[in-house]
């Protein structure tokens, strides 16, 4: 009873994760659509996704199902990945229109989020705070005018971005992922790519980056990184893992790093108390100050009878969002849809940090001020400070005051 009344009083970010899936009839319709009319691969994967993101807001079922899933999680705030684990312009942009959308038409219970304070702010007014994350950098520009292609950053920032990976596993134009054979860790576009992040104010986070991109990024860091969804190598040996060098050498920058709770990352057998074991190692490597929670799935069901998977061949990047084939295992898959890792059950997470001796306070931080104190950190200092003129009725009134003098002088 102790920790879900903490988890009540809290509150609870989710630092990486979905937003609740439904499945009402029409989407059936939809997807298996796109096959009768031989759509690629590429394609099927983009608008099935966006018929996924917004089910709930054209079916009064899906809808209830939806937020009774978000009730039961109790969440104030979640970062919410916008595109998938390529870098296509395309989907990235139909993705967040999409996620936005959700907003729109929830705005009751969801709203887009962008600065420190709005996890309190849903909280106050039981709504969730959605923030965007991207998975890399979605290419809208040719390699020839870097320049243009990262004016990107600013104007993602500009439409509330405020995560964004390097790389996703495999190896891009900016960075070596965690399965790449060969670890060249950052190139020089890559080293560009984070200083106009820093600059811009996007965090620079490094969960599916390689040993040597880690290395790279924190030597030349001036803000916090991140490593938003990950396990600890320690208790795992997995290329998702992170070793405790690479977790205090993160903490050393100021940010933090998410324990999540897909199954083939935590290990054999994975369930709710081996995600503790994980988020137990790392506090005693780096301390609570630098942990987090980023579960790294949501809530789910199993796939809807008569809807078409799209069948190709097994092992191809696109299929296994770049693992080779070779991994990760599928095994005990279900626990986080039907088991004790199901998204549903984050008061239990709660219920299980008091469980391994966490003190309140250490939850607190766990929980959401870890992320509200690095959103500060990497805000630009600048649109911080004009943002809290404008919230501050005193500080107007000096500004008019000020300007009232000048003018009379």
């Amino acid at each position: 009873e102790h920790g879900l009344r903490l988890h009540r009083e809290l509150a609870v970010c989710e630092h990486y994760g979905f937003l609740p899936k439904v499945y009402p009839p029409q989407i059936v319709e939809q997807s298996n659509g796109l096959q009768d009319r031989g759509v690629g691969i590429y394609e099927w994967k983009e608008k099935s996704w966006s018929y996924r993101v917004r089910s709930a807001t054209e079916d009064v079922e899906g809808a209830m199902e939806y937020l009774e899933a978000l009730d039961r999680a109790g969440v104030s705030a979640i970062v919410q990945p916008v595109n998938d684990v390529g870098e296509s312009f395309r989907g990235a942009i139909t993705l967040a229109a999409g996620y936005r959308h959700v907003c729109n038409v929830f705005k009751d219970r969801l709203f887009q989020a962008t600065c420190a304070d709005d996890p309190r702010q849903a909280f106050r007014e039981g709504r969730t705070a959605v923030f965007f994350s991207l998975t890399g950098l979605p290419l809208a520009e040719t390699l020839h005018d870097p320049e243009a292609l990262f004016d990107w950053v600013d104007i993602w920032y500009q439409m509330g971005v405020r995560f964004m990976h390097l790389g996703y596993n495999r190896r891009n134009y900016f960075a070596d992922g965690c399965t790449e054979t060969n670890d060249g860790g950052l190139s020089d576009l890559g080293r560009d790519l984070l200083k106009r992040m820093e600059r811009v104010g996007i965090i620079v986070d490094l969960p599916h980056s390689s040993r040597k991109t880690v290395a790279d990024a924190v030597a030349i860091a001036e803000k916090p990184l991140i490593a938003s969804h990950i396990g600890c190598a320690a208790l795992h040996d997995h290329p998702r893992c992170k070793t405790d060098h690479e977790l205090k050498a993160i903490a050393d920058t100021g940010g933090y790093i998410g324990i999540l709770a897909v199954p083939a990352l935590l290990g054999p057998k994975a369930d709710l108390n081996l995600l503790l074991r994980h988020v137990a190692h790392a506090v005693k490597t780096v301390g609570a100050e630098h942990v987090v929670v980023a579960t790294d799935i949501g809530y789910d069901r199993e796939w809807p009878e008569g809807m078409l998977d799209y069948r190709i061949k097994a092992g191809t990047r696109i299929d296994r969002g770049g693992w080779k084939a070779s991994g990760p295992s599928t095994s005990n898959a279900m626990e986080c849809i039907t088991g004790s890792l199901a998204w549903t059950n984050w008061p239990l997470i709660t219920v299980g940090l008091l469980k391994i001796g966490l003190r309140e306070e250490e939850i607190a931080k766990i929980h959401g001020g870890n992320l509200q104190r690095v959103l500060r950190a990497c805000r630009p200092a600048k649109e911080a400070e004009a943002a809290s003129m404008v919230a501050s009725p005193d500080q107007r009134g000096r500004v008019r005051e000020a300007r009232s003098e000048s003018a009379l002088v």
